[in-house]
């Protein structure tokens, strides 16, 4: 017997923030995935987008994959149904099949066999700087146990176009390669065993036994694939302006059972930037320049991937709707400017007229208008105005003698940024310092432009702040209220507190008193920290929170860990009669519990006041021994490997089972094949089992499918299959 003596506690709401795995949806088309999910900026510049294979269920987006595949979002293409790729990981051969040949030109040069369900989008595209880049993961189920066969899934990003010479169709060339040979990123060329450093293992535990790799669970929760690569990255040159062709393409090879996927990062395909102009004023942090102080000026600059080998001239015009008029408020300046050879940028400056008018701010918005269509306009803006005066407050605080306190002013007026100094010497927007008593503090304010503003602080003291935690406090009278701390002093208030010494989260901008730390547990509650607005304050502790509610039980664990022997007693429960008890059970006697089997079993205890309080009871078996406490048990894996140890894949049977006979025993390879096919025989009969061979063959490692019909005394029968793993 084990007894059981325990305080009753009610129990308090918790929550937990946990990760989300991959989402899939296909609700969009390939026109909105490529325009709006894939391509990056604001053009838009892609035509003649067309899917390829089965767009319903094949081709749509994903979400919250940060946590898998360190991809956040984007487009997933799958040789199957995208669904599948969202977590968990609890089968290790995932698939949907739809039967379909291909002879794709371009996936026919990288496969091995025969093609079949083939998935992807094509599209036109423009770009407007010599390079083109995006982001990718590809994720496969043939991961890790179909490494090195035919079964060797494989995808390609086919590019062809002005400048491109390449040996796939319309001369284009594959970018889902590895540097430095452009081998094929595939099954075969990116696993556990080659360029394991762009490889991320997912693999169930059947899986892990049979590639004989470590156990890997980081991620099993959030995607379903056994393995995927690290996020890549393809790129290519072009030519501005010229018209190119992209194949997104991916199927499988050999057989169409395991599927295969390509997940591709959104707003990652970057078909290049525009030239960039951006408004400033040196030295300040905002774009806004001040009458007979400071100008601004607008810098343009050569996107990263334009060559800077010739000049370059750009046309600009100032939009309608800028206030500020050229050459009225600013020297006039030329509509077009030119970036030398040699050089990334160039700086147009714009000297402020003073014309002593108090206008206030007037924008100059300047556009560049690109030869593109899908670009849109660039617009940098620069704010012209005149400074105000400066205008410098503080509120007025209460400190405690000799405790630093921070002071900071509210500033207003002027041109940023502003130099501070206290005359205290420190130099700052905030002073940190202590006082002996009432005092005020003088501040001198000078800002960008030399005008300058004098103010004080006024500083009083108050009494040093106490919080107050004390008391015994009935569980059942602060479960809905909480627990009373008094806090003295100036809001808002902070503190912390420990539970059971344990030190819990502080709680910020506390404004009114008292404070109710809430839904309490039974224990001791000790404040740790405590301050109000201006002071660190004093403690006062400590509270105690205590329960009504004893109860005393006694549990018979279960034989066997399957069956219906266990029981639970209560011997004692002291609680305000009357009182109710209740299981989350079925149960006759609330106060004897038995046919039990192993598990939690939760008795909630209510009061003549109504207070309710909950205990969980565990119940255990005496034999976890699945042989001993089993009807039948059928192992997940052998090794016939001669060494007396799981040499044979056989049903074991328990005694008193109820087991007349077995009536077939059979395993089938992959494909459907019988390898293995017992006829009836006994229970008693012994060293019956598959050898690992199949017409005196030895089979490799592989994963098996096994159907065993079983016959019971009462003329019951019944069909056993799942999958086993043969490890050489």
């Amino acid at each position: 017997m084990v007894k059981l003596f325990t305080l009753l506690f009610c129990l308090g709401l918790a929550s937990m923030l946990m990760a989300q795995g991959i989402q899939t949806e296909n609700d969009l088309g390939v026109e909105d995935l490529i325009k709006n999910v894939f391509i990056k900026g604001n053009c838009r510049n892609a035509t003649n987008i067309t899917s390829i294979g089965n767009k319903d269920l094949s081709i749509g987006q994903f979400t919250s994959g940060i946590s898998s595949i360190a991809l956040r979002e984007g487009i997933i293409l799958s040789s199957g149904d995208i669904s599948l790729a969202e977590g968990p990981n609890n089968d290790n051969e995932s698939g949907r099949s739809f039967g379909m040949e291909s002879n794709d030109p371009d996936l026919r040069r990288l496969a091995t066999s025969t093609l079949y369900d083939v998935t992807g989008i094509e599209f036109d595209f423009v770009p407007i700087d010599n390079r083109v880049t995006f982001r990718y993961v590809f994720a496969s189920e043939e991961y890790c146990e179909f490494v090195t066969t035919s079964f060797n899934d494989v995808f390609g990003f086919f590019v062809s176009g002005p400048g491109i010479n390449g040996n796939f169709s319309n001369g284009g060339i594959n970018l889902a390669t590895l540097d430095p040979n452009n081998e094929p990123v595939s099954i075969n060329t990116v696993n556990h065993l080659d360029n394991r450093q762009l490889y991320i293992n997912n693999a169930t535990t059947a899986d892990v036994m049979n590639c004989d790799i470590e156990f890997n669970d980081s991620f099993l929760r959030f995607i379903d694939y056994d393995g995927f690569t690290i996020p890549l990255t393809a790129s290519f040159n072009v030519i501005p302006c010229e018209t190119y062709h992209i194949r997104l393409i991916l199927g499988d090879v050999s057989d169409d059972k395991l599927d295969s996927a390509v997940f591709l990062e959104s707003k990652s395909f970057d078909i290049g930037e525009p030239i960039a102009v951006c408004a400033e004023v040196p030295g300040l942090e905002e774009p806004i320049a001040y009458e007979g102080c400071a100008d601004g000026q607008f810098v343009f600059t050569r996107s990263p991937f334009t060559s800077s080998n010739n000049d370059l001239t750009i046309e600009y015009s100032i939009s309608p709707d800028s206030e500020a008029i050229n050459g009225v408020d600013f020297d006039e300046i030329p509509m077009s400017i030119t970036i030398p050879a040699g050089e990334r940028e160039y700086i147009l400056p714009i000297n402020v007229i003073e014309d002593n008018i108090i206008e206030g701010p007037e924008r100059l918005k300047l556009e560049l208008v690109y030869e593109c269509d899908c670009i849109d306009p660039t617009i940098s803006e620069l704010i012209i105005t005149e400074d105000t005066p400066i205008q410098v407050n503080f509120d007025d605080i209460f400190v405690c003698a000799n405790q630093p306190f921070a002071i900071t002013p509210e500033i207003s007026g002027g041109v940023p940024p502003y130099n501070f100094l206290w005359e205290t010497g420190d130099q700052g927007d905030t002073l940190t310092t202590t006082v002996t008593g009432p005092r005020a503090l003088l501040l001198d304010v000078i800002d960008h432009c030399g005008n300058t503003a004098q103010a004080a602080a006024n500083v009083g003291l108050q009494s040093v702040p106490r919080g107050i935690l004390t008391g015994t406090f009935d569980i059942c009278e602060t479960i809905d209220t909480g627990i009373p701390v008094e806090l003295e002093g100036n809001p808002p208030w902070r503190l912390a507190y420990s539970f059971n010494g344990i030190p819990q989260d502080t709680i910020e901008d506390i404004s009114s008193s008292p404070f109710f730390i809430p839904t309490p547990t039974i224990g001791t509650y000790a404040l740790t920290i405590f301050s109000d607005a201006f002071c660190t304050g004093t403690l006062v502790n400590s509270a105690e929170v205590e329960t009504p509610f004893f109860v005393e039980g006694e549990i018979d664990p279960a034989v066997c860990f399957n069956s219906d022997d266990g029981s639970i007693t209560i011997t004692r429960v002291d609680a305000v009669a009357p009182f109710t008890l209740n299981w989350d059970v079925d149960t006759d006697d609330d106060f004897f519990l038995d046919n039990l089997s192993t598990g939690t079993y939760l008795l909630t205890i209510i009061d003549s006041d109504g207070c309710r309080h909950e205990e969980v009871f565990e119940l255990t078996s005496l034999s976890d021994d699945p042989v001993d406490c089993a009807l039948y048990y059928i192992p997940n894996f052998f090794s016939p490997n001669n060494d007396g140890q799981n040499d044979k894949f056989s049903i074991f049977i328990g005694e008193d089972s109820g087991i007349s006979s077995i009536s077939s025993f059979q395993v089938y390879d992959r494909w459907g094949n019988i390898v293995y096919n017992q006829g009836r025989f006994l229970p008693t009969v012994e060293g019956i089992g598959w050898n690992g061979r199949s017409n005196n063959t030895e089979l490799d490692s592989n994963v098996f499918f096994y159907k065993i019909v079983i016959a019971f005394d009462g003329g019951e029968t019944r069909i056993e299959s799942g999958s086993v793993t043969l490890l050489r």
